[in-house]
């Protein structure tokens, strides 16, 4: 623990878990729990579950769980120390750190130095764009774009002016060390060794913010025809491109109460979609769109419309992006702009409605592919041919079986071939598709999971949910009769804790060494179905159950190990001590 453990439990105690994860995850309120989709894995129905009384989580999809610190951690890929202090930020409690391994304090103390060493450069690029005479020029060209005073305001925009030293002066005086001058990614090392110069110069700043409202990089753009057109900051011990999208922290309220987001490419895209009122956008950076991009904006917006150029660049973006969104199991549709505009001239020449009303008339994925394969092949026989290579290549990402049906009817009419020649196709893709393989196995390992048995995790269950009957597990020592060594181990720890206190779950799950250890706990506490009967009866009918059956058990195979040693049947020995290995193998591995 690097944070005192009062304090950790003054946080645990403020923070309300719901509240916390409602802020990236969509969720409803469904019996006891609030479900939403898991912002951890691919999904479509909701599996993700928080428990507001108990204030954990867990997901019955990938088995992530936890408390509140816990998901901050997971989510926002912090340490444990950095999550305690998101958390005590935002409930107004002080914190003090005791020692800390150095690693992870110069770690920490990186990542504070970079957010605060990004905060003065973006002031600097601010106060050059808005009160300098070089900024004049920066200052026209924005006002030619129509970019307003308050968005340049309001994003913070800014202009590196066409110096090699702007920021390497600011950071001097400033007395930031080189190192982290260095890392921050805005000054590189001079080949010679003799100095340092500005990365960007001569262009239009654009603050990118994470989630918290922390800097964490910068995007230039050139006002001419220079190259490259864009350059973002590397990354950097706080920026992480395929986790940030440019303006979410702006624009996430307006994601959830349309319940839809608009995922442009560029800067300029994203600030005059959010001028002219369309502020449920986010802008990719450029960068391809990345499984964490499309799993943070689920936490805000159910349905997401990518918006892309209408030239080739921006077709061959969108198909790249497809799989990506069909793998996470989003209500995603694709608006190409018409011939010759991007969103922001679409938008600056006709207007919030017509923008909304061609936005209505998006295509599905499997429309737009469709559509671009015609483009590419044609409808002549040989035409048709080459659509379905293209078309059974995608139908199989899909894997709701009924909407794959329906896709395969509307290729087979488009197509005018006979449904059940597409429906082979499809099928001899996916038998030859390397992915298959994993799917059977997967398959296996949960069959293999039902097999075991389940009473070790329903006492277990028990004595998080109802502390009350522990005294009583103590007296029986139910727990030497564990066959998992595993759950024997988690059922030690949790009689060590004081069952008296509040907050209980809380604190074993405290309590607990490792994440994996956590989630079995969060997954434990969660599977409740003991509310409505006698708890003490059911205590001790399990635990009665998890002797008899262990005692039984290894009477009946010592018997016949013991007669076919008498009998001198070797191989029956064999093949009972073997058995007898597969079953206590069998509950190791739970």
């Amino acid at each position: 623990m690097y944070i005192p453990e009062e304090k950790v439990s003054e946080i645990l105690n403020a923070s309300d878990i719901v509240d916390v994860i409602s802020e990236s995850v969509i969720l409803k309120k469904s019996g006891r729990n609030f479900f939403g989709l898991c912002p951890f894995h691919s999904e479509k129905t909701p599996s993700f579950s928080v428990n507001a009384g108990k204030q954990i989580f867990h997901c019955f999809g990938c088995s992530a769980g936890g408390n509140v610190l816990s998901y901050v951690m997971k989510y926002h890929g912090t340490t444990f120390p950095e999550a305690a202090k998101m958390m005590a930020r935002k409930y107004n409690i002080t914190i003090e750190t005791k020692e800390i391994d150095p690693a992870i304090k110069r770690q920490l103390h990186l990542k504070e130095n970079l957010f605060r060493l990004n905060k003065i450069v973006m002031g600097t690029y601010f106060d050059e764009l808005k009160n300098s005479k070089t900024g004049e020029i920066a200052r026209q060209y924005l006002n030619d774009r129509g970019i307003l005073d308050n968005t340049i305001e309001l994003f913070r925009l800014g202009f590196s002016p066409d110096n090699w030293d702007t920021i390497v002066k600011v950071l001097k005086e400033r007395k930031i060390s080189k190192n982290i001058a260095v890392q921050s990614g805005l000054i590189l090392e001079r080949k010679q060794n003799n100095g340092y110069y500005d990365r960007f110069r001569n262009r239009i700043m654009f603050p990118i913010f994470d989630i918290n409202m922390q800097v964490a990089g910068f995007g230039g753009r050139v006002m001419d025809d220079a190259m490259p057109k864009y350059m973002n900051s590397p990354e950097t011990p706080v920026y992480n491109k395929s986790r940030i999208l440019y303006g979410l922290h702006a624009s996430k309220q307006f994601c959830r109460q349309e319940g839809l987001v608009y995922i442009v490419e560029g800067y300029f895209d994203f600030l005059s979609l959010y001028q002219h009122g369309i502020k449920n956008t986010v802008a990719s950076l450029g960068t391809a769109l990345t499984a964490d991009h499309v799993r943070i904006l689920k936490g805000y917006a159910p349905r997401m419309v990518l918006v892309f150029d209408s030239d080739t660049a921006g077709i061959n973006a969108a198909k790249r992006s497809v799989k990506i969104f069909m793998n996470e199991g989003v209500d995603t549709r694709i608006l190409v702009l018409p011939q010759g505009n991007d969103p922001d001239s679409y938008v600056v020449k006709h207007g919030q409605k017509a923008f909304n009303e061609l936005a209505l008339n998006a295509k599905t994925m499997m429309q737009f592919l469709l559509q671009v394969s015609i483009d590419a092949h044609g409808l002549s026989v040989e035409g048709r041919i080459r659509i379905l290579e293209d078309m059974k290549k995608q139908l199989i990402l899909i894997q709701d079986s009924a909407l794959r049906s329906l896709y395969v009817k509307e290729l087979a009419e488009t197509l005018n071939i006979d449904e059940k020649a597409v429906l082979e196709k499809v099928r001899e893709q996916y038998l030859s598709h390397p992915e298959k393989k994993s799917f059977l196995s997967e398959g296996k390992k949960q069959d293999a999971k039902l097999e075991s048995d389940r009473r070790e995790e329903q006492m277990i269950s028990l004595m998080l949910n109802y502390p009350e009957i522990i005294d009583e597990i103590k007296d029986k020592e139910v727990l030497d009769y564990f066959y998992s060594e595993k759950l024997k181990c988690l059922a030690r720890k949790i009689l060590s804790m004081d069952p008296k206190k509040e907050a209980f779950i809380t604190n074993v799950m405290a309590g607990m060494e490792n994440t994996e250890d956590q989630e079995l706990i969060a997954s434990y506490a969660m599977d409740d179905f003991f509310s409505e009967q006698d708890i003490h009866q059911t205590a001790l009918s399990i635990i009665h159950r998890i002797i008899r059956v262990r005692k039984k058990q290894e009477n009946t195979l010592t018997t016949k190990i013991i007669s076919a040693e008498k009998g001198c049947d070797s191989d029956l020995m064999d093949l009972l001590k073997q058995k007898q290995a597969e079953i206590q193998q069998l509950h190791d591995q739970l």
